[in-house]
């Protein structure tokens, strides 16, 4: 699990996280929200260990910790089925069985035709989608998701967000999911925490207090 106690981090001289405490079980999903620059991808970094707080407790029992980040960072120089392989390939899992995997993935983000298409030629929601299923084909056992449904119309968000539940569900992988639109983490978490003024406040996961959550979110 995830066991954060008194942590403080600053970037660049500003307080980013102060005194923030965090506590995240096996399997359990929640959502995280706040406004523009409060410190949510920061928190997600931490998670990941790519950035270190200045202060406090960090615990992590999590072996396999992904993130999402909202670009979908796919590396030009590789075909959208190489970008999964590679992620594959460095998971531990054998050559053939990545090319199989890499390509099943696709398959389920509705992208199988495009495999062998260069990332150049996705439009922004098509490169969000093999990001998200580049995330899951590693099968990660602590989730974590950076707005990964921003780019994406209604319609295809709904698919992709009962994709994850059903992934999320199977798998008992813990989730920490990032969003400016807690209505649609409904389906996904079971709790939702408010990253305000460096700290995480507690909310209801009752639709009625999220939804009046949602319009006192900033945008952006």
């Amino acid at each position: 699990m995830l066991d954060w106690r008194g942590v403080n981090l600053q970037l660049g001289g500003r307080t980013v996280l102060c005194e923030l405490n965090l506590q995240l079980r096996p399997g359990e999903r929640v959502g995280l929200l706040g406004g523009s620059g409060a410190g949510k991808s920061c928190l997600l970094r931490l998670a990941t260990g790519t950035l270190t707080a200045q202060h406090g407790s960090l615990s992590n029992g999590f072996r396999h910790a992904v993130l999402a980040f909202q670009e979908p960072r796919l590396l030009p120089w590789c075909r959208v089925a190489e970008n999964l392989e590679i992620a594959l390939r460095a998971a531990g899992r054998e050559a053939s069985v990545a090319r199989c995997l890499a390509r099943e993935w696709l398959a389920r983000v509705g992208l199988g035709e495009f495999a062998n298409a260069w990332p150049q030629q996705l439009s922004g929601g098509m490169a969000q989608r093999v990001a998200l299923a580049r995330a899951l084909s590693v099968a990660p056992d602590l989730l974590l998701l950076d707005e990964p449904f921003s780019a994406l119309d209604p319609a295809l968000r709904g698919t992709l967000i009962e994709l994850c539940r059903v992934w999320l569900k199977q798998s008992g992988a813990a989730l920490l999911c990032v969003s400016h639109h807690p209505d649609e983490l409904l389906p996904l978490v079971e709790r939702f925490v408010l990253l305000q003024a460096g700290r995480l406040l507690a909310f209801d996961p009752a639709a009625s207090a999220v939804h009046g959550l949602s319009c006192a979110l900033p945008c952006g």
